[in-house]
């Protein structure tokens, strides 16, 4: 078998970036440009990159020519052409890149359309890392007004925390200055954790101007970005794990009221008591239970809490019910449904939601919790932005309440953590909260969709403390995007391709998402969610591998009703809902969570990244053990896969590791 199938589910491989050094300079190129630029082993900037975003907010990828590269120990620069669009009809960029021991990276693009070339946004995109950045004090350089110190908040804002910005500085560790300075374009700051991205993003143009806007052949554009790096530290101060106090810079004017917006930054809750969350398995649509009851012992033997079904009324609004009560019946799960309303007021919403109520009646199925939502909640807004017509929140609690009553009141958002975060839901309305994150939103490369794990700690803290105690649920998340919330709907990308804003990621099948999904548990376990949705019966996102229209390396060559990868992650969570967590950290690239089940403990482990990793020791005592990895996946495939008494020393790339003192589970 292929391994790079095995793993990331198509055999397509992302290029190799090439490690740049300059003295204690380091970055890595790779196609969308310059990756985790790093100060004596001190990462200062995310990425340095120049994107072209269409109307459609896609991002496409550049034909890149005339590659040039030079390096020696003191510096090195990077020039190329890049080609967006269609030949005759889109824009060449001529971009360049410098780095240099003395302490500084230049980039530089001239950009030319052929045509005119609409966009949303075209230009240098500046990525922060959060470590060193979120909840610290910056310096901003402003074109209207004067310099001021700005605090980054450690709560993730609805909107943007920074505009009008000429430069920023900033401190990751104490005595490390980094200033990035911007030409050629008003340039503005967004808190990219709201799609749980792991960064803040400086890009232009500003968003608040009207886009699309169109690039003409006769008005060339020049951008550049200027970053200098001033180090005060002694050689013993200069290890790459220091401590990051709050920046303090000197001789600028402090914006008054920034300390009191940001607060402290919020620490993950320390493991004392919490729960593992019930597992849901999503359904999309009422058609999915019909799928999902062709195989039925698989689906009997996964045994969630919770089937979590998405009704739209404009598409399902007259679908047969039997094939859900008969789902229901299978697992002995509980049901949980979000409504999507087409409702325009409140009146139409009271009418429509009565409607749905009464057809769970008629058909004899208990709904145990439920939320309904307009239409227009799936779409994104600015904050402050008007939206259309749609029936107010609270409206909607009390027909939830008269039409299913004894039924948990469920509300959040349908769509993602951002939309959760800009139109925020009334805690005393609900007994519980509901958000989902898709990590293909700004880019798709397996290392940025890993690191959107690094940001669901900052957004549990957000939601939390939004939530005023009321508990939430996380979910349906998946590799690919269910939904978009800025265009008609997910991308139709070529099936072995990763590409943004898709729903049919090749990741989803392999061992990535299982590795991907452990980790997403381990991040969001110290906040105790009640529940965690993910994946699906069959389809793009699905546990079971099923026939589709497109065509699905090596899976396709199975027997239809092979277990996918996150099948047995899924397994093994709703094993484990309710037990006592006992640890959950991330470390080194490595995942881990142990908890407590009856008198005997349980363990998944995972390995986060593309490389083998040292296996951790986690104290059990002589435990069973399932690996599944890409010499385990075939057999895995075809059912429970093997177990033994042996734990590895080395986990293989994403491999993923259960362990059970009690041997019950697996």
């Amino acid at each position: 078998m292929n391994r790079d199938i095995l793993l990331t589910g198509t055999a397509l491989t992302e290029p190799a970036l090439r490690c740049l050094r300059a003295g204690p300079l380091q970055a890595h190129f790779g196609p969308e440009g310059l990756r985790w630029v790093c100060w004596t082993g001190v990462e200062v900037l995310r990425a340095v990159q120049f994107l072209v975003r269409t109307p459609g907010w896609g991002t496409p990828a550049p034909i890149v020519s005339d590659l040039r590269i030079e390096a020696d120990a003191s510096s090195f620069s990077v020039s190329f052409c890049a080609h967006y669009g269609a030949a005759g009809a889109g824009l060449v960029v001529d971009v360049t890149y410098e780095g240099s021991a003395s302490g500084t990276l230049t980039a530089k693009a001239f950009v030319a359309a052929e045509a005119p070339f609409d966009t949303n946004r075209t230009g240098f995109v500046i990525l922060h890392p959060l470590r060193g950045f979120a909840g610290t004090e910056v310096l901003v350089d402003h074109a209207a007004t004067p310099p001021r110190r700005v605090v980054i908040p450690a709560q993730i804002l609805p909107g943007q925390p920074v505009f009008d910005i000429r430069a920023i500085t900033h401190q990751p560790v104490a005595g490390l200055t980094v200033e990035t300075r911007f030409a050629g374009d008003v340039f503005e700051m967004e808190d990219h954790r709201n799609w749980s991205d792991a960064s803040f993003k400086t890009y232009s143009r500003p968003i608040g101007l009207p886009y699309p806007y169109r690039l003409l052949p006769d008005s060339p554009v020049t951008q550049s970005v200027t970053v200098t790096i001033r180090d005060a530290r002694t050689d013993g101060e200069t290890d790459g794990g220091a401590k990051r106090p709050p920046v303090q810079i000197s001789g600028a004017k402090t914006d008054a009221g920034a300390k009191s917006r940001a607060g402290p930054i919020s620490d993950v809750p320390p493991i004392n008591g919490q729960r593992l969350p019930d597992y849901a398995l999503p359904l999309d649509r009422l058609a999915d239970a019909k799928a999902a009851l062709v195989w039925r012992e698989a689906l009997r033997a996964l045994a969630p809490q919770w089937l979590l079904l998405r009704l739209d009324t404009a598409q399902d609004g007259a679908a047969d019910l039997s094939s859900l009560a008969s789902l229901i019946d299978l697992t002995k799960a509980r049901l949980e449904v979000t409504v999507i309303l087409t409702s325009a007021s409140n009146a139409e919403a009271e009418a429509e939601i009565a409607a749905v109520a009464l057809r769970f009646k008629l058909a004899g199925l208990p709904v145990e919790r439920i939320s309904a939502f307009a239409r227009i909640d799936a779409q994104s807004f600015q904050p402050g932005q008007a939206r259309p017509p749609h029936p107010a929140e609270a409206s909607i609690a009390a027909s939830l309440a008269r039409h299913f009553g004894g039924a948990g009141l469920v509300g959040g958002t349908p769509a993602y953590f951002t939309e959760f975060n800009r139109k925020r839901p009334d805690p005393a309305l609900w007994q519980g909260l509901r958000f989902a994150t898709a990590p293909v939103v700004h880019a798709a490369d397996d290392a940025s969709v890993m690191e959107t794990l690094q940001a669901l700690p900052h957004i549990l803290a957000s939601a939390s403390a939004l939530s005023d105690g009321v508990g939430l649920s996380v979910g349906p998340t998946g590799i690919g995007a269910r939904i978009n919330p800025y265009g008609p709907g997910p991308n139709l990308n070529p099936p072995a391709k990763r590409m943004g804003m898709a729903a049919r990621d090749p990741r989803q099948r392999g061992l990535f998402a299982a590795a991907w999904t452990v980790g997403y548990l381990v991040r969001i376990a110290p906040f105790a969610p009640r529940q965690f949705g993910f994946g699906a019966a069959t389809g793009p996102f699905g546990l079971i591998s099923t026939p589709q229209d497109y065509r699905r390396a090596m899976w396709d060559e199975m027997p239809d009703g092979a277990l996918y990868p996150l099948y047995h992650i899924a397994r093994w969570i709703a094993a484990g809902a309710g037990a006592e967590v006992l640890s959950a950290k991330t470390q080194d690239g490595v995942a881990q969570i142990v908890w407590r089940k009856g008198s005997s403990r349980q363990a998944l482990v995972a390995n986060l990244t593309a490389r083998g990793q040292p296996m951790p020791d986690l104290g059990l005592n002589a435990p069973q053990v399932c690996i599944l990895d890409a010499e385990s996946l075939g057999d895995f495939a075809q059912g429970a896969g093997p177990h033994g008494t042996r734990i590895p020393t080395t986990l293989d790339a994403y491999c993923v590791v259960f362990l059970d003192e009690g041997r019950e589970s697996l």
